[in-house]
C-alpha cells in the first residue's frame, strides 16, 4: 500500500469527483499529465503531485484508506448539524420484512392501529370525560369499528386462502371460526362498557 497524506486532496490534484471510476482516473491522469509535463510546459512539482494522486487513487486498498482517512470524524454532539448525515437512509438499504401475503398483512396491522389507538383514547376521554370532547368519543368509537371490520376482514381473506388450498376444508370449520370471532369481539365490548360507564 502506498504512503498518502490525507490532508491533500487528491481529487482535486486530477480534476476528478470523490466517485469517480478507475478508468476515469487513468483518463484525467493521462490529461493533466500533458499539461503538467515539464517538457510540456509543466514543472517538476506539478508532476510529481500529479503521479502521487495516480499512485494513491488508482490502488483501490490505498484509495479506501485515503477516503476514510479524508472523512471528518463524527460530531461529538447531536445538537451540531455536522451529526446529521443526509445521505445515511440511501447509504442504509431498504427495510425488507418478508410478508406471505400483503394484503392479509395489511390487515392485520391496519385492525391492531386502531385498537392501539382508539382504545387508550376512549379510555382518556372517558376519565376526563367534559362535554366538549364528544367529537373525539365519536372518533375513537369510529375507529374501534373499523378495526373490527379490518380484523373481520382479515379472518374471511384467510378462511379464503385456506378454503382455495384445501377444497376438502370443512364448512362448519368456517362458521366456528365466525362466531368465536364475534362472540370473542361481543365480550370485548362488554369489558369496555363495564370499565367506562361501572362508576
Amino acid at each position: 500500500m502506498n504512503k498518502f497524506d490525507s490532508t491533500k486532496d487528491y481529487y482535486e490534484v486530477l480534476g476528478i469527483d470523490s466517485g469517480a471510476s478507475k478508468e476515469e482516473i487513468d483518463r484525467a491522469y493521462r490529461n493533466e499529465a500533458r499539461k503538467k509535463h515539464p517538457d510540456g510546459g509543466g514543472s517538476e512539482e506539478e508532476m510529481k503531485s500529479l503521479n502521487e494522486a495516480h499512485d494513491i487513487l488508482s490502488d483501490a486498498t490505498t484509495r479506501e484508506a485515503y477516503d476514510s482517512e479524508r472523512r471528518p470524524p463524527p460530531a461529538a454532539s447531536y445538537g451540531s448539524s455536522m451529526a446529521f448525515d443526509p445521505e445515511a437512509a440511501s447509504r442504509a438499504g431498504s427495510l425488507n420484512i418478508p410478508v406471505g401475503d400483503d394484503d392479509y398483512a395489511g390487515l392485520i396491522m391496519g385492525a391492531a392501529t386502531c385498537f392501539g389507538i382508539a382504545l387508550p383514547l376512549l379510555g382518556l376521554i372517558e376519565m376526563q370525560w367534559v362535554f366538549f370532547l364528544w367529537p373525539l368519543r365519536l372518533l375513537s368509537i369510529g375507529a374501534l369499528g373499523l378495526g373490527v371490520l379490518l380484523a373481520h376482514s382479515a379472518l374471511g381473506m384467510r378462511n379464503n386462502r385456506v378454503r382455495k388450498k384445501r377444497p376438502d376444508y370443512p364448512k362448519s370449520r368456517v362458521v366456528l371460526y365466525e362466531a368465536v370471532f364475534w362472540i370473542v369481539t361481543g365480550l370485548m365490548v362488554f369489558m369496555l362498557y363495564l370499565l367506562l360507564y361501572s362508576r
